[in-house]
């Protein structure tokens, strides 16, 4: 029985070792890092960019000529049917012998169809790469934003856990009042009231932590059910440095890299090159066509009644070919001019949506901006206040200690200063992912790779 009992403490202890050597603090590049190798979102993508590159290369090959064999072939009929000379039933064997051959063909103009199509499929392959990027941005950012909402949330567990800490001392301290007589048992009443909803916003503040980490975890494809953050609360800070940018001068960077802007450049390019495809189908077309062909009878014969050798049919019934075609088109039912009209409002349509793009993202950065700049002075006028806050917190509660003051007056100036650090919490948080959007737009946002964070 001792032996067991040591047993199970033993293989309690290994996992319980093993448990906390797998445990793992994560850094926000960590994070990054992770969703961009195993997000399944992502790994789509990725495939769309492949499927991309495969159209262009097989535009390359398309520029080859085609070349077409019809493989030997050996037919024979039989049969009984009737003789239209005689007008009897004769048993008949028809050998028709082997037949093959090889031809080509090229297309030797076509107003440079091909040559704009093969342009046409490496600006599509183009567009699918900056898609790619745009959506590893995304991505970045939507962990970045889910990030921070786990520090948040825990920020938040961390004031109310510490709230509710206090107020259990002054449960106690008012409990063993009550049982002096020094208070009255109202006071009792209000302080559990107090207790009892402190147990409630502690729940509810870990029952949002856990959404939080579990909305981070489902993100990133993460196989486990928990996650620990590794970002000090205490140095998510403001720097003022950041608001001194130019929106303009940061729109101009923007649009040099900016993968959003580059795929609406590369759509006007595509509708340029679709509509010189379209283009080509009002003009000639030139081909040239080549091929041998030869065959072989078993039951042929020469003047002397003798078989003739396979060999000797082969080089006799050789048919070789060459020659040009012209095809000029006359008349399509107006298709070839709907489709080139189509085509050339596509091209202006590309272009509105580029310059519809820049507003957009312009407009982007001067919010950013104006964003950034208001969060710095409220939290400004926030640290203020939470410093006032608490100080009088402190003066509240040693005038509860001599009776100046009610409970209640003291839980509403509690109240106050929770939620100041709340809210300073919140903007402080909320600058961190503004400065990350302002060095995406700026260029100098590396998204990170797991070989790079291993290795840091």
């Amino acid at each position: 029985m001792n032996k067991t009992l040591v047993a199970c403490q033993f293989l309690c202890f290994i996992m319980i070792c093993f448990n906390g050597f797998s445990q793992k603090d994560w850094t926000l590049d960590e994070c990054i890092a992770y969703a961009l190798e195993h997000n399944l979102g992502q790994q789509s993508q990725v495939y769309n960019e492949s499927i991309g590159k495969e159209n262009w290369n097989q535009s390359k090959r398309d520029m080859f000529p085609q070349i077409y064999t019809s493989l030997p072939s050996y037919n024979v009929s039989y049969g009984r049917t009737v003789d239209p000379y005689t007008n009897t039933i004769v048993n008949t064997k028809n050998i028709y012998g082997i037949n093959g051959g090889l031809s080509t063909s090229i297309v030797l103009f076509e107003s440079f169809k091909k040559w704009n199509a093969l342009a046409y499929q490496k600006i599509q392959f183009e567009t699918n790469k900056q898609s790619t990027e745009q959506s590893k941005y995304d991505l970045a950012f939507k962990i970045m934003n889910l990030y921070n909402d786990v520090l948040f949330n825990e920020g938040a567990l961390s004031i109310v856990t510490e709230q509710q800490s206090i107020n259990l001392l002054q449960y106690k301290l008012i409990s063993s009042q009550v049982e002096l007589g020094m208070k009255a048992k109202a006071d009792l009443y209000e302080i559990e009231a107090t207790v009892s909803s402190d147990e409630l916003s502690v729940l509810q503040a870990n029952n949002r932590l856990k959404e939080a980490k579990l909305a981070l975890i489902q993100e990133m494809n993460l196989p486990q059910d928990d996650i620990e953050l590794l970002a000090p609360l205490e140095n998510q800070s403001i720097n003022e440095s950041l608001t001194n940018v130019d929106a303009e001068s940061l729109f101009n960077k923007a649009q040099q890299f900016l993968p959003t802007l580059q795929m609406e450049k590369l759509n006007v390019k595509a509708a340029e090159k679709n509509l010189a495809i379209t283009k080509a189908a009002f003009f000639p077309k030139i081909t040239f066509n080549t091929g041998i062909s030869t065959s072989y009878f078993p039951n042929r014969l020469d003047t002397s009644g003798n078989e003739i050798e396979f060999w000797d049919q082969t080089k006799s019934n050789t048919y070789k070919y060459i020659g040009f075609s012209l095809n000029i088109p006359i008349f399509g039912n107006g298709r070839n001019w709907s489709n080139t009209k189509i085509a050339r409002i596509n091209l202006l349509k590309a272009n509105v949506d580029l310059e519809q793009k820049k507003q957009v993202v312009q407009k982007e950065i001067q919010m950013l901006i104006q964003k950034n700049e208001a969060l710095l002075a409220e939290d400004k006028l926030n640290s203020k206040k939470v410093e006032l806050k608490e100080l009088t917190l402190t003066i509240a509660q040693k005038k509860l200690k001599n009776g100046l003051i009610t409970l209640y007056d003291l839980q509403a100036i509690n109240n106050e200063f929770i939620s100041a650090k709340i809210d300073q919490l919140r903007m402080r948080i909320q600058f961190n992912i503004q400065k990350k959007t302002l060095d995406f737009y700026n260029g100098t946002f590396i998204l990170p790779t797991l070989t790079q964070v291993t290795n840091n």
